[in-house]
């Protein structure tokens, strides 16, 4: 009973400071500039953004039931959809990813054929290829900004530092296989630090081996579902251009791609809610190493937005879902070895 006490005020307080820190953002760039620039989108560029989203979380759901039919089962399409928007809602509100465990939840309930394992399994999977797929795309954007030699954007010569991101991003790829398929040292590690993170790890591990055992027997699942990914996050930053574009900044679209793919390592493990304050920062800083011309506090402003947006969105879309579920009958289970 402690432990669960001690969990909920660590919550709390998370969301505290958060709350204090995202006042804080919109008080130093002024929120009058945040509505100038939703303003300057217009309708149009708002349905358009709801359409670069929805075309995402379709393409995902799609990705997620061929990432089942691989692991020897299947699911529902309009069940998978449906477990994204109450997922993404509860994770733009609820700090460490907490949103997988009630898709988790939401799968199970909607579909009764596959148990939390098998589902486990699925989301493991799922969340490997975004975190290799994000890296892939950082170090191609990097790569083409090293080769390419980008000028005229910045006086300083960003080569260097361009092809050492580059090179740590992708030894950082080769430790991420090290660490998914010869992950038994780097658990000990962990231990040392925290046994209950050590566990969590431990569990999440095992599922994602037993299932890509299976998985990469079905080669053209394997195929489809990489296939996939690369547009999911391609198109999953547009909506950050659209937004530049509109605004009437009309900058270099590998840089914006960076910006959003770092953004989006922020929030795979976020400190905070939805990545709040963290990630709008470092996306913003990106920008302004490249295009130090542009005020911090509109680069800021366009990431907030951007953000704003991605949280409305979210919420709309699991509010929706929640009314196609018994969320009463959802029973949260920690990750602690007893997965049915």
């Amino acid at each position: 009973m402690g432990k669960i006490k001690k969990e909920k005020i660590v919550k709390v307080i998370i969301g505290i400071i958060t709350i204090i820190l995202i006042l804080l953002m919109f008080y130093f760039i002024d929120f009058r500039l945040i509505l100038s620039n939703f303003s300057k989108i217009s309708i149009y560029g708002i349905i358009l953004f709801v359409l670069i989203y929805t075309i995402t979380f379709i393409l995902r759901s799609y990705r997620l039931k061929f990432i089942f039919q691989g692991l020897n089962s299947d699911a529902s399409f309009l069940n998978l959809f449906g477990s994204f928007g109450i997922g993404w809602g509860i994770n733009e509100i609820i700090p460490g990813k907490f949103g997988d465990l009630v898709r988790l939840e939401f799968i199970r309930q909607k579909e009764r054929n596959l148990n939390r394992s098998k589902i486990l399994c699925g989301i493991s999977i799922e969340r490997f290829i975004d975190l290799a797929i994000l890296l892939l795309i950082t170090i191609f954007t990097l790569l083409y900004l090293y080769f390419y030699d980008v000028k005229g954007i910045n006086k300083l010569n960003l080569s260097f530092y361009i092809g050492i991101g580059a090179l740590i991003l992708i030894f950082s790829l080769i430790a991420v296989l090290i660490l998914f398929f010869k992950g038994s040292w780097f658990l000990k590690i962990v231990g040392k630090i925290s046994k209950k993170l050590m566990k969590k790890l431990e569990i999440f591990l095992k599922e994602f081996l037993i299932g890509i055992n299976d998985f990469r027997k079905n080669k053209k699942k394997i195929v489809i579902t990489v296939v996939l990914s690369l547009p999911i996050w391609i198109i999953e930053t547009l909506t950050l251009v659209l937004i530049f574009y509109l605004i009437g900044y009309e900058i270099n679209i590998f840089i914006i791609i960076l910006a959003q793919s770092v953004l989006f390592f922020t929030k795979t493990f976020p400190i905070t809610p939805g990545g709040w304050f963290i990630s709008e920062n470092v996306g913003a800083l990106i920008i302004l190493v490249f295009y130090p011309s542009i005020p911090y506090t509109i680069l800021l402003s366009i990431f907030i937005l951007d953000h704003i947006l991605r949280v409305a969105y979210s919420l709309i879309y699991g509010s929706i879902s929640a009314t196609t579920v018994n969320l009463k009958k959802i029973k949260l289970k920690k990750l602690n070895g007893d997965i049915e």
